[in-house]
């Protein structure tokens, strides 16, 4: 565990929902995210926080255990300057080095030939990646795309939307597929340890949320839900299914759960079900439809 407050914090220079800081740690910037509060409907009283700094962490390392390029995280501390301590998750900066990244959203808006370009569907990524002037190698992108698509499956992710992936830009003026990034809403990051041991304890439960997680994304604008799709995945998916599913090495998946000192054993039992499940019920029977 990292201590982020012997770096040098300097100015933010991050977006997104979550609170952020950056922070210079051994001669590498870091997007430190804190975790999110959880804010009842009714009025605006935390309710709890969520578990997003340990998604963020567990995510992108599946993803890499997965044979993806994925940004590198570090779990750490900060206390702020009211004495609060926070457990956070420092995010290695990856556009070091000259390079810049994409989000997904900005290479939408360069496709001015569409007024519903911003909806999260999967005709639209098909169609902006074509359409896109500064994609070249249209489809290693899209083979990218669909290869994150099963690992996100995997993790429970529902919130992939067009600014929580994109497109990295090289010093040589080549495009490629960015560091796979933003896996904090993965990963049940919104249930706290008591709701998992109930959900634990009754398995018809466990199964209703764990196996109708959906993804970001819809098809004929109806939101796809992961076990529906992979029983029926179109011809892009299934080749992504083809090169992606034998990549999956839950031995090294638990690894990377149980390396987490700061879970609980309950947290790190409900994870580790979880992901067998999915793979048990949605990805493997797909891998084994395509290739009998």
């Amino acid at each position: 565990m990292i201590n982020f407050n012997t770096g040098k914090e300097v100015l933010n220079k991050y977006l997104g929902s979550e609170s952020k800081i950056t922070v210079v740690f051994d001669d590498a910037t870091y997007m430190v995210k804190f975790p999110d509060p959880i804010i009842s409907r009714s009025s605006k009283d935390i309710l709890g926080y969520k578990y997003n700094q340990f998604s963020e962490h567990i995510g992108s390392n599946i993803f890499r255990a997965c044979g993806f390029e994925a940004q590198e995280t570090k779990l750490g501390y900060y206390t702020d300057s009211h004495g609060n301590e926070s457990i956070v998750v420092g995010c290695q900066d990856f556009t070091q080095g000259g390079n810049t990244l994409y989000e997904f959203a900005k290479i939408a808006n360069s496709v001015t030939t569409s007024l519903d370009k911003h909806i999260s569907s999967i005709e639209n990524v098909m169609f902006i990646i074509n359409e896109s002037k500064f994609i070249t190698d249209k489809l290693s992108i899209s083979n990218r795309f669909w290869d994150m698509f099963v690992i996100d499956a995997l993790i429970g992710n529902d919130d992939r939307h067009f600014n929580n992936w994109g497109l990295l830009g090289k010093g040589d003026g080549s495009v490629v597929f960015a560091p796979i990034y933003d896996c904090g809403a993965s990963l049940s990051a919104m249930l706290d340890d008591s709701k998992m041991n109930e959900l634990l304890s009754s398995p018809d439960d466990f199964n209703m949320s764990e196996l109708h997680l959906r993804s970001s994304y819809s098809i004929g604008g109806k939101r796809v839900r992961y076990f529906d799709i992979f029983n029926a995945p179109p011809e892009e998916l299934e080749k992504a299914i083809k090169r992606t599913i034998p990549k999956i090495d839950m031995v090294k998946i638990n690894g990377i759960i149980d390396s987490v000192t700061l879970l609980s054993d309950i947290r790190k039992e409900y994870l580790k079900q979880a992901l067998y499940l999915r793979c048990k019920q949605i990805l493997f029977p797909a891998f084994e439809r395509i290739v009998d």
